[in-house]
């Protein structure tokens, strides 16, 4: 806007003198003569008026022109050249953030979930190489060394232990670094194992029998896991599942274990707030959509009531808080623990893996005098009874429920 002034305001004084010379005598003629020059070269000397007349149009037409020319061109430029950039800044914003919206999205609804069934998979692909591996005469080391080979070879990692229960064990056996124990003729043998991908958890268990008359006992744990699977759902009460599972036991003529029972599961959680009893009389807790559960029912001959035997406790998990340690053998435990099992149990066994077997049991022993590891200690009912074991992990959605480790389904 500035230039465009300055242009308007010579081609205004260059008129003032033009009329001026018009108006003049022919005494000014030579003057006016004496410029000529300055314009075009083949103009005659017939009148002043004629020339000066000439001179003035002249002028005014260039100028005109001028002004014109510098308006239109510089007017046009700014027009397109702001719409283009205008344009084309609008386009890529938009689009960036649409995808950022479509990939927050995805992890948030689908994530859990999809953990949960990988891990429900290789569960279900290392009880089918446990069923084959569970048989008369087969060490039990070995069968926990297989299977736990199994899930690291399929991509998972540990969730617990593999828990190998005979007879009257009921829970938490899981062997030794030195482990002589083989399953006999006679036996029932309960294998329960647990594998998480990311934190998120499948947990299943399985009964097999090596002897007689434990068909019934067998199907009493099977079908109460399966009752509970039916009537689990977001909206239903504890309580209610827990009934059902003790009138299916107790129609198998068996007791329920009462300090037993189905557990909520979480990322890095194994044991969550809400339990699933066994028994009725419990208090009930209503389920919500998206939580994950291990329905986990047993059935005893016995007396339903477990004792625990302190002195034969093979799994652990960490404590979060730290304290100092004077134990050197227990500060290299705190440190394999830490690095490797900081947010689900182990076993003795894995920590001699590490240190030598003596080193692992006596650190072991010192770290949970001082409260830094909790103990799960192996449960039993009372001897010469027998006990089943069935589990199976649900995920909870809409009105309905995922069953992440079975098989065939």
């Amino acid at each position: 806007m500035s230039k465009q002034k300055k242009q308007t305001k010579t081609s205004s004084t260059k008129k003032k003198p033009a009329q001026k010379k018009t108006s003049t005598t022919k005494t000014t003629a030579k003057k006016t003569t004496a410029k000529k020059p300055t314009g075009t070269k083949k103009t005659t000397k017939t009148t002043t008026k004629k020339s000066t007349t000439k001179k003035s149009t002249t002028a005014k037409k260039p100028t005109a022109k001028k002004t014109t020319t510098t308006k239109k061109p510089a007017t046009k430029k700014k027009l397109t050249t702001v719409k283009k950039k205008t344009t084309t800044t609008k386009k890529p914003t938009t689009t960036k953030k649409v995808v950022k919206k479509v990939v927050k999205k995805t992890p948030e609804v689908e994530g859990p979930l999809e953990f949960y069934l990988k891990a429900g998979e290789i569960a279900i692909a290392v009880k089918k190489l446990l069923r084959s591996k569970v048989k008369v005469g087969a060490s039990v080391l070995e069968i926990c060394e297989a299977g736990e080979a199994k899930i690291k070879a399929l991509g998972g990692l540990w969730a617990f232990p593999l828990n190998i229960s005979i007879n009257n064990v009921a829970a938490h056996y899981s062997a030794q670094p030195d482990d002589d124990l083989v399953i006999r003729k006679g036996d029932i043998v309960k294998v329960d194992c647990g594998v998480h991908i990311d934190g998120y958890i499948a947990d299943t268990a399985f009964t097999v029998s090596f002897g007689t008359g434990h068909k019934d006992l067998i199907k009493a744990s099977e079908e109460a896991t399966k009752a509970a699977i039916d009537l689990i759902r977001p909206g239903i009460t504890t309580d209610r599942i827990g009934a059902e599972i003790e009138d299916i036991i107790r129609s198998y003529d068996f007791r329920p274990i009462r300090e037993l029972g189905g557990h909520q599961l979480d990322q890095n959680l194994l044991h969550g707030p809400i339990m699933i009893p066994n028994v009725k009389g419990t208090k009930g807790i209503k389920l919500e959509e998206n939580q994950a559960y291990a329905l986990e029912t047993f059935a005893t001959s016995g007396t339903g009531r477990l004792l625990r035997t302190e002195t034969k406790c093979y799994i652990f998990q960490l404590n979060p808080i730290p304290i100092p340690l004077r134990l050197d053998s227990a500060k290299r435990a705190r440190k394999v623990i830490l690095s490797n099992y900081s947010n689900f149990p182990f076993t003795t066994r894995w920590i001699a893996k590490e240190l030598s077997t003596p080193t692992a049991k006596i650190s072991l022993r010192y770290l949970a005098d001082k409260a830094q590891i909790k103990r799960y200690p192996v449960l039993s009912d009372v001897k010469d009874s027998l006990v089943s074991q069935s589990e199976h992990t649900v995920f909870l959605t809409g009105n309905s429920r995922i069953i992440t480790t079975q098989e065939n389904q």
